[in-house]
């Protein structure tokens, strides 16, 4: 999948803490007595040390609400509606994989089977197959878009930097273990203080590369959940840390394979079009073809969306089509564009 570029895109948007969060660094202060015993984590950013969001932090908080979502709306009937879409009989994987499964023998998965057992890392490192349509298709829809140890992800997170942090938004916070059966200090462990961040804001982007309209919607749900606090980022999520305001910048979606003619969005190769008042995901340009048939891609009616109002395609000045979308709204109005392919994902 990733030999071919059907379709790319980068999500600008900007993070404000909403009270205090932190992201611990590795090490604690250690032997300097005047450093805090949790540091929020440091970078070096031209030439000077600097707090930053990392961005493996962030994916893993996206990505564990992405899996909180679809365990929530996964069951027997998704499995038939996937089944009867398929051109194979083989199983269909869950939604979302259990990371915390472990190593052992592999027993095959199937329809009504127990999905709590099933990971895909480690049903493929078993398998020890490289046909990589296969692994894709058996891959939980999470996995396709995250990626696991015998799939690249299809997203990149970056890390998060300000440049307007103020050296009084940095905020050094104390705290205590509390016995629970007795609810007095516990025994032998002392108070200990750590450094917040409680302002500033923070840009970053999340680039992704050949998705459906179904896996961009799911990226879109968790980011939503994110922005209005549903889910907190870094340490101390049930001491009240964490929350942040999300606001979405842009959103531009590149066709870069792709022409813009006679009201169509179309593969320069001819092979494939879409009426240019649709957005249109991977499958929607591509399922039909011969080398992309053993993905077990979307049909291509169904991974289309009603553009929406107040957005076109235009020709990007080099080669390829473009959508942008710019500020909360239009962003936002791009995600309920996907919901559509993401109810028939799930067979709703």
């Amino acid at each position: 999948m990733h030999k071919a570029t059907i379709l790319e895109g980068t999500l600008a948007f900007t993070i404000a803490p909403d009270g205090p969060i932190l992201i611990k660094a590795g090490e604690s202060g250690g032997a300097d007595p005047t450093r805090p015993d949790m540091e929020f984590v440091r970078t070096r950013r031209n030439g000077v040390a600097q707090v930053y969001l990392p961005g493996p932090s962030l994916k893993g908080v996206i990505r564990a609400q992405c899996e909180r979502i679809c365990r929530s709306l996964d069951g027997p009937e998704r499995y038939d509606h996937a089944q009867q879409h398929r051109s194979t009989d083989e199983f269909v994987p869950p939604l979302a994989d259990n990371p915390l499964v472990e190593k052992k023998e592999y027993q095959e998965y199937r329809r009504g089977g127990n999905d709590i057992t099933f990971s895909s890392g480690i049903y493929f490192e078993q398998l020890k197959s490289k046909d990589t349509a296969l692994i894709y298709r058996r891959s939980s829809l999470v996995s396709q878009i995250f990626g696991h140890t015998s799939l690249a992800g299809r997203v990149r997170f970056a890390d998060a930097y300000s440049d307007d942090l103020k050296p009084d938004q940095l905020e050094e916070r104390n705290g205590v273990a509390i016995d629970r059966i007795y609810g007095s200090v516990a025994v032998g462990l002392g108070p200990f203080n750590y450094e917040t961040v409680i302002g500033g804001t923070f840009k970053t982007k999340i680039n992704f590369k050949n998705v459906t309209l179904a896996q961009l919607g799911l990226l879109g749900l968790a980011l939503r959940d994110l922005a209005e606090g549903r889910i907190a980022i870094g340490f101390g999520k049930s001491r009240g840390l964490g929350r942040v305001k999300v606001h979405f910048d842009t959103l531009r979606i590149t066709y870069p394979t792709c022409e813009l003619a006679n009201g169509h969005l179309r593969l320069l190769n001819g092979r494939r079009s879409v009426a240019a008042t649709k957005l249109a995901g991977l499958a929607a340009l591509c399922a039909d073809q011969a080398q992309f048939k053993d993905y077990a891609l979307p049909k291509p009616e169904h991974d289309q969306g009603n553009m929406p109002e107040g957005l076109a395609y235009s020709a990007d000045p080099l080669m390829g089509v473009e959508l942008q979308a710019q500020g909360n709204d239009q962003v936002q109005a791009i995600w309920q564009a996907c919901m559509p392919a993401w109810r028939q994902e799930l067979g709703l």
